[in-house]
């Protein structure tokens, strides 16, 4: 420790040999620092505060039925978009910022220092419940920082609002554009579908199903008529046999009132008529062991033996019994059912012809209707995509337009908190911070130089420092002789003046600080 407080002092000691040079350097690096200080402008900021509500009222109402507007997104866009070129050079063009500017390179010195100078700030905002944003500049001017803070707030609010116009507009003409296509789409689909159906009008299978279910339709109804057809032939040779004699024509056969022995064969008959109606119908569907069929079969047996027993009482006189028939008004009747079942029977096998030709037809076109159809399907397919498209372009521009008339009735709110204002003290540059700085500066800046020249000019102030540092035995010193008096005079003027120097500076140090602090400044002091 000793060892190295004695290097500390013997630097020292060296370095004072020099104070006169530091003394210098630290005026000149004082005078030249304040002078810079003195000559920067003064630097006003001005800031406004403004809220953004985006609560909606109509929102919770219409629910899904309109889009909401992402108005945080666009203020983020717009806040973006304010230090872009275009909006900069509005706001320097606004406040004649460019006045001093004498060609396009100063200009843009201009634009880019306004672009350092702004700052648009907001804190985390929770989505939906609105976020609150910080404009602040600052400038030489305090009017003037006021006026570019106004012209940003002014700007973040109008194009904000202008954006959500621009928005509505760009997607109501993309939907009416989009809609448009699609009705010429939708227009020329239905323009092939109807040819198609002209050119294969003969060959569609219509509202009836595709191609096979035709053809299986056209089969079931053929079966049909031909057991409708079997069952009015029976019906015919029943009515042949009554009139014919083979079978006793009674007057209960053909719906008239029954009477005596004869009407008690009707009755038979008639009932014998029925089960075997009954018959027919069951032995299409069913076999000869169903239940049903077997007991019609008993009655049918039972009801034959009756009529045999009915037809041994009339066989004493059987002339009664046809002689009476040409001119009896139930067989009249029954003439009239017979030709009735003649008809039906004929209509019945040209329908059984029709649809038997029909059904030939189509399986005659077995390999190109199939095709048909596949095409028809295609084209309808096409069709409703396009249709659905075009419906749901529809509802969306719907949605579209009520959402305009939403956000025109239930626009966003801007509340300007504060308002754009500026502080009658300038918060740049810190000029008493700055002059301590430089003065400091300045003492460390001599200091050092001091040292500098002691490392260049080296001296040794001891004989034992000499021998350590050259390792070579010391065998005497020569003192400077100078008369006492005169030593002791120098010394004390040398210290005099060097103090007074460094006092002076500190003086001057003083003044600079009294005029930035109690004068008008060191700015306006220089002229500034």
């Amino acid at each position: 420790m000793p060892q190295i407080l004695a290097q500390i002092l013997m630097e020292i000691t060296s370095a004072w040999r020099f104070r006169w040079v530091g003394a210098a350097a630290a005026w000149l690096v004082c005078l030249l620092g304040w002078a810079w200080i003195a000559t920067q402008p003064d630097i006003f900021q001005a800031t406004a505060v403004v809220y953004v509500d985006t609560t909606s009222v109509l929102r919770p109402v219409l629910d899904n039925r309109i889009v909401s507007a992402d108005v945080e997104t666009q203020i983020s866009y717009v806040r973006q978009a304010l230090l872009g070129r275009e909006h900069l050079e509005r706001v320097v063009r606004e406040n004649n910022l460019d006045a001093t500017a004498r060609n396009e390179r100063e200009r843009e010195e201009v634009i880019e220092r306004l672009r350092t100078r702004i700052v648009i700030s907001a804190p985390a905002a929770v989505r939906g419940s609105g976020s609150t944003y910080t404009i602040t500049y600052q400038g030489a001017s305090r009017q003037g920082s006021v006026a570019i803070v106004t012209t940003l707030l002014n700007s973040l609010v109008e194009d904000t609002r202008k954006a959500n116009v621009q928005n509505a507009d760009t997607a109501e003409r993309f939907l009416d554009d989009r809609i448009l296509e699609y009705e010429n789409r939708l227009r020329q689909a239905e323009q092939a579908r109807a040819d198609f159906k002209r050119a294969n009008a003969g060959r569609l299978s219509g509202d009836t199903g595709g191609y096979f279910a035709r053809i299986e339709t056209e089969r079931r109804e053929l079966e049909e008529k031909r057991r409708d057809l079997r069952l009015a032939t029976a019906r015919l040779d029943r009515l042949r046999q009554q009139l014919s004699g083979d079978l006793p024509v009674t007057p209960f056969a053909f719906g008239g009132a029954p009477t005596g022995t004869n009407a008690e064969i009707g009755a038979i008959d008639a009932r014998i008529a029925t089960y075997k109606e009954q018959l027919d119908k069951l032995l299409l569907d069913y076999t000869d062991r169903h239940p049903d069929v077997v007991a019609i079969r008993e009655t049918l047996t039972r009801l034959e033996g009756q009529r045999a027993e009915q037809q041994a009482l009339l066989s004493a006189n059987p002339q009664a019994v046809v002689s009476t028939m040409s001119t009896n008004p139930v067989y009249q009747e029954g003439q009239i059912r017979l030709n009735e079942t003649e008809v039906e029977i004929a209509e019945l096998e040209a329908g059984i012809a029709e649809r038997q030709a029909s059904l030939d037809k189509l399986q005659g076109l077995m390999n190109e209707l199939p095709e048909v159809e596949a095409s028809l399907a295609r084209l309808n397919r096409d069709y409703d995509v396009i249709y659905d498209q075009y419906q749901a372009l529809v509802r969306s521009r719907e949605t579209q337009d009520l959402s305009r008339k939403a956000q025109d009735t239930d626009q966003v709110d801007f509340r300007v908190i504060n308002p754009p204002l500026a502080g009658f003290e300038p918060v740049a540059p810190q000029r008493l911070a700055l002059l301590a700085g430089v003065f400091v500066a300045a003492l460390g800046v001599g200091g050092a130089l001091c040292w500098l020249f002691a490392q260049l000019k080296p001296v040794f102030s001891e004989t034992r420092t000499l021998s350590e540092m050259t390792g070579l035995p010391v065998l005497g010193a020569v003192y400077r002789v100078v008369a006492p008096g005169s030593t002791l005079f120098r010394r004390h003027v040398g210290l005099v003046s060097f103090a007074a120097t460094m006092g002076a500076l500190a003086v001057v140090f003083v003044g600079v600080i009294a005029i930035e602090v109690i004068g008008p400044g060191m700015h306006s002091f220089v002229g500034g």
